[in-house]
């Protein structure tokens, strides 16, 4: 018929969500029964632990307790998969159950360390850092750590998340299970404490222009 315009095919074509790259592992994962488990738990673990063991570090500040949260949110994977219902990545999943291990691992050690209620009102939480976390302090890396680690818990977390896997805004509200509005507020909060801190206790830091991006290079 003249004058008909026939719509392209492909305008018919929902936009395919990207697909999980871990999807097979996980579906193994949940078959503890099964011959393929424990290769598939094995392939994640070695596929995220170096990532997971960074954020911790960052959070709780010393190598010993880093590692315990490794195998403590690994562990916390294996009992809550089948939970996991794929409506986010699993590395999301999997960095706030990192996230949250480290921010109430430090609480506690903290809390204990002055043997009170934790309080979780002030961004800088620290008078002075722990002597296992200030042993060395040379490198410029081992400086900002020592920053860091006056910083609340909560604001490390966001801070390791954003420049440790260069999380967007969208990716932060999804692994902190935040609102945009809130991420962007205490990535605010975190990158004013560490200027303090920095210009209060490294003033060296200052002078030389370490920036929140040095985070990365930490460790």
């Amino acid at each position: 018929m003249k004058g008909t315009w026939t719509r392209p095919a492909h305008v018919f074509t929902s936009v395919e969500l990207l697909r999980d790259p871990d999807a097979d592992l996980i579906a193994a994962c949940r078959q503890p029964e099964s011959d393929g488990f424990e290769g598939a738990f094995e392939q994640l673990f070695v596929r995220y632990r170096d990532r997971v063991y960074a954020i911790a570090f960052r959070v709780v500040g010393n190598a010993v307790d880093a590692m315990d949260i490794v195998q403590e949110s690994f562990a916390l994977v294996l009992r809550k998969l089948h939970g996991f219902r794929g409506g986010s990545l699993f590395s999301t999943w999997l960095f706030r159950i990192v996230v949250n291990c480290s921010i109430d691992h430090r609480r506690k050690r903290d809390a204990a360390r002055i043997g009170t209620q934790w309080d979780d009102s002030t961004d800088v939480v620290d008078d002075a850092p722990d002597p296992r976390d200030r042993a060395e302090t040379k490198e410029l890396g081992d400086q900002v750590q020592a920053a860091i680690s006056l910083l609340s818990p909560k604001l490390r977390a966001i801070l390791a998340l954003r420049y440790l896997e260069d999380m967007s805004y969208e990716e932060l509200a999804a692994t902190l299970g935040l609102s945009l509005g809130t991420v962007k507020s205490r990535l605010a909060r975190a990158h004013l404490a560490l200027e303090s801190v920095v210009r209060t206790r490294f003033p060296h830091l200052d002078s030389s222009g370490a920036a929140p991006d040095s985070v990365e290079d930490v460790g």
